[in-house]
């Protein structure tokens, strides 16, 4: 049995990076060797310079923690390359500097934002872009400008010009073509479902260098521009490169061995391979921002598909937590409702026991405390069951068993009970109650129990938030087709935004200390409750220190024609 140490894996990561050191050496060399061969064969003009666009592409596919080791392994073939070209070593050195320098300002900021990381995005290109037909080559030119007018007395202008055009033109072909073709997708252009169209498509690329060659008496080599747009359109940034590499082979080759009639016709080798680069260029940067394009839209297609996707499953979870909490609210109802029942029967018995006490019908209590605490005992007593009458009506509500008795009556009859209710808790408080209705009648179909709770409740919380010397006032009236049921005092008022949250169930408003006042929060949520039900609404009017009036609108009244004053008490 083979065993592997702890080493090994660090072993294979040495190695495979020692190869990787090599190939960029050996690539940038032998590029490096071409580029001079050619430039010495055509009269000192360099074809594209492919060399430094080798670098920056290795640059910026490895950590910056490699880079000086991948920089050392790409500069080293660039020297040696200069001195097999018969450069002397000074002159080596010098050149090799001048495109470090333009390597580093290309590969330097693109890998300090993490635009390498996003090439083909359209921000990331144009950032590039701006290097490599920017600073990075104008850097290089013009040291290696300054070098050779002191060092060898060539033109400063001219020999800047060409470094520039040849490093700029390789960085702009070169790089992007290197960085945004995926081995992957190329292999699913010709998998055996795209091999078909992949080679039509190409085929297209074939016939316009074909037509270009045999008509080249007709300046028709415009046709191999859409030709190569097309393929990138079908088969993106690996189509378009494959295109691309066609058109520059058919185009360079003639510029190369000086035979003019395959491609442009001018008057000088210079101009024709200036002008056959500038064509590649174009077709490239064209290739690659339509690549880009495209590939910006697939991920924003592909996104929007996973929004879809996350937004129906989110949906689907939506409607399962909506399901159980109303499955989670009508069991909780319906406990409450039970349980109200269960502790109703209690409570009944120690109101009525405490109501003996109190009255003392059997006998005397004895010791006056004695009969002060059975007063207290019944007045928690009512006070609880006020307050499970309240939880079994909102459960009953909320559990959707709650029934309206409708019968036709007189809302005012309803304000007289309830103003006769509330007439001495009033006057235990030092509040004023007054009814204000109309001596008409004012009749309605509806729930008369329901509109007494309604009634009570509305007194109820305007009497405990209502100061002693204050008023509180019922008023009832028709508004259009609705009753109208309002209590009015001159209470403490309620800020303007806590007034939303009123109504709903174990809500109460807080004064400015925080404190709250005795209560469950149920009764305006009740009153609320049981509007609705009759298709009416709850409103609320209050200025802090001023007051609240609170307001149910109940429609679908009827009215009757005959008039029957009622005169309502008034309590001081």
């Amino acid at each position: 049995m083979v065993t592997q140490t702890a080493d090994e894996p660090a072993r294979h990561r040495t190695r495979a990076f020692g190869i990787r050191l090599a190939l960029v050496f050996c690539l940038i060399f032998f590029s490096a060797c071409g580029g001079l061969e050619l430039s010495d064969l055509i009269g000192r003009v360099s074809a594209i310079w492919v060399a430094n666009a080798i670098l920056v592409y290795f640059l910026l596919r490895h950590p910056l923690r490699d880079w000086s080791a991948i920089l050392a392994a790409g500069l080293a073939g660039n020297l040696c390359a200069d001195l097999a070209m018969n450069d002397l070593l000074p002159m080596a050195i010098a050149l090799t500097a001048c495109n470090a320098a333009g390597v580093l300002i290309v590969a330097a900021p693109l890998n300090h934002f993490g635009l390498h990381k996003r090439f083909a995005r359209p921000q990331s290109l144009c950032v590039f872009y701006a290097l490599a037909a920017g600073p990075a080559p104008l850097v290089s030119a013009l040291l290696s400008a300054t070098y050779f007018h002191f060092a060898t007395g060539r033109a400063f202008a001219a020999q800047a010009i060409d470094w520039y055009a040849t490093d700029a033109l390789g960085y702009c072909i070169v790089v992007p073509i290197l960085m945004t073709v995926k081995r992957d997708a190329l292999a699913r252009m010709f998998s055996r479902d795209q091999i078909v169209g992949t080679l039509v498509l190409l085929g297209t690329v074939a016939v316009s260098l074909a037509l270009n060659f045999y008509l080249r008496g007709y300046p028709i080599a415009f046709l191999i521009f859409p030709a190569v747009i097309l393929v990138t359109f079908q088969r993106g940034f690996e189509g378009g490169t494959i295109g691309l590499l066609m058109a520059a082979t058919y185009l360079m080759a003639p510029a190369l061995t000086g035979h003019a009639h395959f491609a442009v016709h001018v008057s000088t080798a210079r101009e024709q391979i200036i002008i056959v680069q500038l064509f590649i260029a174009v077709i490239g940067l064209s290739v690659v921002l339509v690549g880009a394009a495209l590939a910006e839209r697939r991920r924003l297609e592909q996104g929007l598909a996973s929004a879809i996707v996350r937004a129906e499953s989110a949906r689907e979870e939506a409607v399962v937590a909506r399901d159980s909490a109303e499955r989670a609210n009508r069991l909780k109802s319906m406990f409450l409702a039970t349980m109200s029942h269960e502790l109703r029967t209690p409570l009944n018995a120690i109101i009525g026991f405490s109501e003996l006490m109190q009255d003392q019908i059997y006998g005397p209590l004895g010791d006056m405390r004695y009969s002060e605490y059975s007063g207290l005992i019944q007045g928690a007593g009512h006070h609880l069951l006020s307050l499970i009458n309240d939880v079994l009506d909102m459960s009953k509500i909320e559990a959707g068993k709650f029934e309206l008795h409708r019968e036709h009556f007189d809302i005012r009859e309803i304000v007289r009970d309830c103003l006769d209710l509330m007439r001495e808790r009033a006057s235990q408080e030092g509040v004023t109650l007054t009814g204000d209705v109309p001596a008409t009648p004012l009749t309605l179909d509806a729930d008369r129990r329901a509109m007494k709770q309604i009634l009570l409740n509305l007194l109820s919380n305007a009497i405990k938030f209502t100061p002693a010397g204050g008023r509180v006032v019922a008023h009832a009236k028709l508004s259009g087709d609705a009753l109208v049921l309002s209590v009015e005092d001159t209470g403490i008022g309620i800020p303007s935004e806590q007034v939303n949250r009123l109504g709903n169930p174990f809500v109460q408003v807080r004064n400015s200390a925080g404190a709250s006042h005795e209560g469950t929060g149920l009764g305006l949520a009740l009153v609320r409750a049981l509007a609705e039900t009759h298709d009416g609404n709850l409103a609320i009017e209050s200025v802090v220190g001023e007051g609240t009036t609170v307001s149910v609108t109940i429609p679908r009244w009827l009215a009757r024609s005959d008039a029957v004053p009622l005169l309502l008490a008034h309590a001081s």
